[in-house]
């Protein structure tokens, strides 16, 4: 199995292709309306005794807007559009810590759900030198530290991953407070 890396640009939290696909999904929610907007310009211009081109396309238009609109809106509870390489606090950039991230195993299963990540974590997670190191059907995850110049904040980015053959399957990100994380740990091996 080749070295697995996580691409810290792939943490960059809204790009193109996130937009790209939720335009598309709000314009598939607006055809919805089509159907629609038939309905109710073809009403309209019976009940107003109007068959002007605003009223017609209006009415027609209408539907298909709001199902647009509604979409978006659901898709975009549902994306992760934070960008987690800026601080929470102040907004600035966050520079990493350390040029490469920190491999440690985690002894949980496949699909292994845990409640309360940081405790999880700080207790569970045993430092590896490398993927070939995490037992067959058991997990891992990278750890990097960042630190914001601005405002001194530091966090902590652990991101769970299932080693497969020649990659591997994302769980989930997880951030934290580093001097919390720390703390819950015992030790600061993150570094």
């Amino acid at each position: 199995m080749g070295k697995i890396i996580i691409s810290r640009e792939n943490d960059k939290g809204k790009t193109s292709s996130i937009w790209l696909s939720m335009i598309v999904t709000a314009l598939i929610g607006g055809f919805g309306g089509i159907p629609i907007g038939a309905i109710l310009s073809g009403v309209m211009q019976n009940v107003l005794d109007d068959s002007s081109a605003p009223v017609m396309y209006g009415f027609f238009a209408l539907p298909i807007v709001l199902g647009m609109i509604i979409v978006l809106f659901v898709v975009m509870k549902d994306m992760d559009l934070k960008s987690h390489t800026h601080c929470f606090e102040c907004k600035h950039k966050l520079q990493a810590v350390t040029e490469l991230d920190a491999l440690f195993y985690i002894p949980a299963e496949e699909d292994q759900k845990y409640e309360n990540p940081l405790p999880y974590l700080a207790q569970n997670m045993i430092r590896i030198s490398s993927v070939q190191d995490i037992p067959p059907k058991k997990r891992g995850c990278y750890v990097c530290c960042y630190s914001c110049p601005n405002c001194s904040n530091r966090i902590v980015r652990i991101a769970d991953f299932l080693p497969k053959p020649g990659s591997c399957q994302w769980k989930e990100s997880y951030y934290f407070d580093l001097q919390e994380f720390v703390t819950a740990r015992g030790k600061n091996d993150l570094i």
